[in-house]
């Protein structure tokens, strides 16, 4: 039996691709490489450059004789994430060897001499762990944490400073104001993000209108934000960007709209939120530690020339 890949496609794939990360969470109890979200994501997310058919061609399905086996994602720095059905673990090395050959023949093409690649372990992979040192990777330490929250019906109770308020976007006249203050916590954002970019993302299942949240300041400048997603198909909910600009933080906003986001999350009865891909640095983990969130797995990057 061969194993072949092909290009993913978002109007024949999404919905069948979707379902199969679902059953590996639910097979594995954790979480792993890519979470449903990711995957519409790649399309309809704001913070990079604007879709284009081509793009596509960076999610390719693994299957053999018909039936998934895996599904990888190559990132824009030549960062793999790779989620393959546990029943079919064996073929990770095959899977691995098949990538780097693409990413010669990629860069070759560019007559570039040298060439990195990345992939990612977690910490209970012990097989993809071997595989990648007996492969020649070198293992570059810690790189993010996935956060999981178990209980979203505990009662909850935060307050926000006086004058401050929390809703949500009201149309397209907040647009230009939300990109404001997600570009002064997100450079990269700031550099892609567009009116034009945000309503196209608003046609994306994962979206909800009222789990798109800003803080707003006594002088109605938008001083934070919140965006919680929820994958109708999957019911996997995901913390996917929080923040506040330098002048309105440690006034507790931050927390606040967590906490109401996942209020609101309550009346669509998800199977699990998450917060995923997590900088080790970054003071997120903080924020989101003291909301509820559970560190489930620790990531490690890996790095290989070829």
């Amino acid at each position: 039996m061969d194993l072949i890949n092909r290009t993913f496609s978002y109007e024949t794939d999404l919905d069948d691709v979707r379902k199969f990360l679902l059953e590996i969470y639910q097979l594995t109890g954790s979480l792993q490489y890519l979470i449903p979200i990711k995957i519409e994501n790649h399309k309809y997310g704001p913070c990079g450059p604007s879709y284009t058919k081509k793009d596509d061609e960076d999610i390719k399905i693994w299957e053999i004789e018909s039936k998934k086996v895996a599904i990888s994602h190559r990132g824009s720095a030549e960062n793999y994430h790779i989620e393959v059905h546990p029943e079919f673990k064996q073929l990770e090395r095959e899977i691995f060897l098949k990538i780097e050959d693409f990413e010669v023949k990629k860069k070759t093409k560019g007559k570039i001499k040298s060439l990195n690649i990345y992939m990612y372990t977690v910490e209970t992979d012990e097989l993809r762990t071997k595989t990648l040192l007996d492969l020649q990777y070198t293992n570059h330490g810690l790189h993010e944490y996935n956060y999981i929250i178990s209980n979203i019906e505990n009662k909850i109770d935060y307050r926000i400073p006086e004058g401050f308020i929390i809703r949500n976007i009201n149309g397209e006249s907040d647009l230009l104001s939300l990109i404001k203050v997600i570009g002064s916590v997100f450079q990269h954002c700031a550099s892609y993000m567009t009116v034009e970019k945000l309503l196209f993302m608003h046609q994306a299942e994962f979206y909800s209108p009222d789990l798109d949240l800003i803080a707003v300041a006594p002088n109605s400048e938008f001083a934070a934000f919140c965006m919680f997603r929820f994958d109708p198909l999957t019911k996997i909910a995901e913390l996917e960007i929080i923040g506040a600009k330098q002048e309105y933080k440690n006034l507790g906003l931050e927390k606040a709209l967590i906490y109401e986001g996942l209020y609101r999350l309550r009346k669509y009865n998800p199977k699990m939120v998450c917060a995923v891909e997590i900088d080790v640095s970054d003071e997120l983990n903080k924020i989101i530690s003291s909301v509820g969130f559970k560190k489930q797995t620790n990531m490690y990057i890996w790095r290989k020339v070829l």
